[in-house]
Order: C-alpha cells, then sequence, then structure tokens
C-alpha cells in the first residue's frame, strides 16, 4: 500500500505494562518512559487507511488502526498521541 503521510522518529512517552502492552502516559505515570516510535498512514483514497506505528528499537509489539479517511486517521494520531497535523510528511 502506498503511504500517504509519515513521521519516521517521533518521541513518545509510554506506559509499558507486564503482558507487554503498551498505551500513550502522561508525566508523572509510574514506570512512563520515553520511547521513539515511527509512525505512517498507508492506503489509498476511498478505500481507506491504516495508521501503523512500531517501536524503533522493536521492544513494543507494533500497531495499527483503520479509518475511513486520512484526516480520521490524523485526528486520532493527534488526540491519541498528541501529533500535530503539521508533523507528517507526505
Amino acid at each position: 500500500m502506498p503511504i500517504r503521510a509519515a513521521i519516521p522518529r517521533r518521541s513518545l512517552l509510554v506506559s509499558v505494562n507486564p503482558d507487554g502492552s503498551w498505551s500513550g502516559a502522561d508525566e508523572g505515570t509510574p514506570g512512563a518512559e520515553d520511547v521513539d516510535l515511527r509512525f505512517q498512514i498507508t492506503g489509498e483514497e476511498g478505500r481507506g487507511v491504516l495508521l501503523e506505528y512500531a517501536s524503533l528499537d522493536g521492544r513494543l509489539a507494533p500497531a495499527d488502526h483503520w479509518f475511513p479517511t486520512l484526516d480520521e486517521a490524523q485526528a486520532f494520531a493527534a488526540d491519541a498521541f498528541g501529533i500535530e497535523t503539521h508533523e507528517w510528511a507526505a
């Protein structure tokens, strides 16, 4: 699938659970740490897109979410990870 938008490296504060799952964290969250992640949105207009993200060092499980449009994927990334629209490269 073609890459529609990408962020090759972005540091994100995350909380890692004992089972290996993880989520974004706030300052002061016990056990939270900064991890470098790669984000990309792939897909074709009219067929939906995937927001994909993974840690650059491979220690966190990669994840993805499907959205009908690029705008919706970017809005989710903004809400979930604080990524602003200007951070995405085409």
